[in-house]
């Protein structure tokens, strides 16, 4: 039953970032007992609101009333001390710390002056028992984990300082199927106990069954606040955007040639099983399959991320030896990262500098002036025609990649390898963690590069969005490929065909 008691308040919040508002005027509140969504495109200010309540960010005016209590929330750990926890959706733990000494870190237990390992130990097993995690143990190093059981030591971090407000910014983005109705079974507990829960999530249907009401951004500013029972995922869409649903994905037309592009043959690994595709110039293969399927790493097989025990990769015909991504890169093969922040791109520099580093690699006359120097007018020329070309938002080639909203910091992570001037492409999880609307100029790029005669691959565990944009789908189980679909399949037989 939701709460009548009003815990949050914002009142005419601002915020400006250099060249950019990111907030204006938002005003709103949350109440105990109640989980509200947060929803808008990426750069609607979801984030930025939330970094302000949990102390990351300062506000520039408007004020914050919790309980009717003015407060000034001035640090993480002063939001802290007010019952506010946050999970972010990138991952921020300390990955040569154990899994216990990650989730009490700063509340680190003591006894007699001394870290007491024990209660450390005791409290650790005790979030991730709360949360299911029978499959993480305490002791267990933190890189030592997958990507999604490091989102689950992030909850329980956050829950192990007892909050009463919770912030999950996009928490289900690494989760598989299983671990994300573990986490929505906690964030039922915590309606049921009277906790505010603050839900940011680019997954509407996630929005429409767990949430109480929602509170709908765009630009900076609140478009909509509602009960959720009396919204749908048209209204809330309607809200975000000006475009129609159906205009997300672009018109379908064929490119394929007759050239194969890249082929494997009977690649294997230990995850991998004799997996044999082929691309051709013009056409774009989707890989479809449930989290732990060997997608990702067939694809770091083809680049040489991984090591192959078995087959080969084949470019144009012939056998190629690759070793790591120099070596594909100097074969015709780029790789976008599921993983933009940590993979793809350096946020501390400037937006230039990260669309030109596959070009400097690689030595390209598009960027390199007179041996061994890079001229800087060349790297200016390109990164603007790139820009352009993307509609990358910003306000200088300068600018640097960190002051970027999601959708367009992956716009900079194509781009880059676009500028490589690579003749196969694998995009990974290309609209991972973006907006609708950012999501649809992605798959304009996709097609777009499509036309111009290059090779695409394309990893998805969201079965429309490859109907979408690919020509033909494989699906991958357990490591192999096991069927190959034409793009008009129906949704229920490929999704059927990711179980066998």
């Amino acid at each position: 039953m939701t709460g009548e008691l009003i815990v949050i308040e914002f009142k005419n919040i601002r915020k400006t970032f250099p060249g950019t508002v990111a907030l204006d005027d938002v005003s709103f509140t949350a109440k105990s007992g109640e989980i509200t969504a947060l929803l808008g495109q990426n750069g609607a200010g979801k984030s930025t609101l939330m970094k302000i309540l949990s102390g990351a960010y300062q506000k520039d005016s408007g004020s914050i009333l919790i309980d009717g209590t003015l407060v000034e929330i001035m640090s993480p750990i002063d939001a802290e001390n007010r019952g506010i926890g946050i999970v972010y959706q990138e991952l921020s733990g300390l990955p040569h710390l154990t899994v216990s000494e990650n989730i009490v870190i700063g509340r680190d237990p003591v006894r007699y002056g001394f870290l007491d390992v024990k209660k450390q130990r005791e409290i650790a097993g005790m979030m991730l028992e709360r949360l299911g995690a029978k499959d993480i143990s305490p002791d267990q190093r933190l890189d030592e984990l997958s990507v999604s059981q490091q989102q689950i030591c992030e909850i329980a971090k956050c829950m192990a300082a007892n909050p009463r407000i919770v912030i999950f910014d996009e928490p289900t983005t690494s989760l598989t199927n299983r671990e994300k109705e573990k986490l929505f079974a906690i964030m039922k507990k915590m309606r049921q106990d009277g906790l505010t829960v603050l839900f940011i999530t680019h997954y509407l249907e996630d929005a429409l069954r767990m949430s109480d009401q929602c509170v709908i951004m765009k630009d900076g500013r609140v478009v909509c606040s509602s009960p959720m029972v009396e919204m749908d995922e048209k209204k809330i869409v309607g809200h975000m955007i000006t475009q129609r649903m159906d205009s997300f994905f672009p018109e379908y037309h064929s490119y394929i040639t007759d050239h194969v592009a890249l082929e494997t043959r009977a690649l294997s690994d230990h995850v991998v099983h004799d997996c044999n595709i082929q691309v051709r110039y013009g056409e774009v293969l989707g890989l479809s399959g449930l989290i732990g399927a060997g997608r990702t790493e067939l694809a770091h097989l083809i680049i040489g991320a991984r090591k192959s025990t078995d087959g080969q990769v084949l470019v144009d015909g012939s056998v190629r030896h690759i070793h790591g991504v120099y070596d594909a890169l100097c074969c015709g093969i780029a790789y976008i990262s599921e993983d933009r922040r940590t993979d793809g791109l350096n946020l501390s520099m400037g937006i230039d500098f990260n669309l030109s580093l596959s070009s400097l690699v690689l030595k390209s006359q598009r960027v390199m002036g007179k041996p061994p120097f890079v001229s800087d007018e060349r790297i200016w020329n390109m990164a603007e025609e790139i820009i352009g070309a993307l509609a990358i938002k910003c306000w200088s080639p300068k600018q640097k990649v960190s002051n970027l909203s999601g959708g367009n910091q992956q716009k900079v992570s194509i781009g880059k390898m676009i500028a490589s001037g690579a003749k196969v492409l694998i995009f990974d999880e290309p609209t991972k963690g973006i907006d609708v609307s950012a999501k649809a100029k992605v798959y304009e790029i996709i097609r777009e590069l499509a036309r111009e005669g290059r090779a695409i691959i394309v990893i998805s565990s969201y079965t429309p969005e490859l109907q979408g944009v690919c020509d033909r789908i494989c699906v991958m189980s357990r490591g192999r490929i096991i069927s190959d679909f034409a793009r008009d399949t129906a949704e229920e037989e490929l999704m059927l065909a990711q179980q066998r």
